[in-house]
């Protein structure tokens, strides 16, 4: 891992100061993809950033202190990586950086108990207070699926601990509106933009009935999902096509 800390790159023994924030989780994060030296939809990870500070009154470091410091980590990269920032609201701010080891295995859903309150201050904001976010995956985990997915106090779908919600029913992909409560996931702004994926509201019968589900996230993209509970999804084509198609727009173009 390569990590950056207020603009410097750390080189020694792994040393982060001293923060309240940082204990109580008081700050905000994006998760990027980078391929080789490049990094995919910048513009929007900031934005989203820039969005979720204004909202919970943190300022942040300048666009072009964040860039300078993802190009110093990304010199020389090869390969797919999950570049992290994260601003705290004390004012420190850091970067991570990892390679991304790919999996084959296709995830699973069980149906959370609790709910996501569709009207809290943190809606869809990325906040590093993700206590809840790795509770249902953990849970999820601990049952021997990967994942939880939330409903909120109105039994919509939202989304799931790591991940946001594709169904496709009748022909059509559909992913929960922002109304629900969900975050606005990158890729999910780049499917409803790209692909004209529809935004709406639907309930966990709904899903169930759906033809398919699927996943996507900035790291992962778009992946099918083998397993809700006990019923079994096999592989549909108009979804293969769909991954196909959003992995050759990302490689084509990094600013989406």
């Amino acid at each position: 891992m390569k990590l950056l800390i207020n603009g410097k790159v750390v080189t020694e023994p792994l040393s982060l100061p001293f923060s309240l924030s940082f204990i109580r989780g008081d700050g905000i994060f994006e998760t990027i993809l980078g391929i080789d030296e490049k990094i995919i939809a910048w513009h929007r990870h900031y934005e989203r950033l820039a969005k979720s500070a204004e909202k919970l009154l943190i300022t942040i470091p300048a666009r072009i202190d964040i860039e300078v410091g993802i190009n110093q980590l990304l010199t020389g990269v090869v390969g797919k990586s999950r570049v992290r920032v994260a601003v705290l609201a004390d004012g420190n701010w850091l970067i991570t950086l990892e390679r991304v080891v790919e999996g084959d295995k296709l995830p699973s859903l069980i149906r959370m108990n609790q709910t996501l309150n569709s009207n809290s201050p943190l809606t869809a904001i990325k906040s590093i207070s993700y206590g809840q976010s790795m509770l249902a995956v953990r849970l999820a985990q601990a049952r021997g699926y990967t994942d939880g997915v939330y409903l909120n106090q109105n039994a919509d779908v939202v989304e799931t601990g790591s991940a946001n919600i594709v169904i496709l029913k009748n022909e059509r992909f559909i992913t929960p509106s922002l109304d629900s409560g969900c975050l606005p996931g990158i890729t999910r702004q780049i499917l409803i933009k790209h692909f004209d994926i529809s935004e709406e509201l639907f309930a966990w019968e709904e899903m169930l009935d759906s033809d398919a589900i699927f996943l996507c996230s900035s790291i992962r993209l778009l992946i099918p999902v083998c397993k809700v509970e006990d019923k079994l999804f096999e592989s549909n084509p108009m979804g293969e096509k769909l991954i196909g198609d959003l992995n050759q727009l990302i490689r084509s173009k990094i600013d989406l």
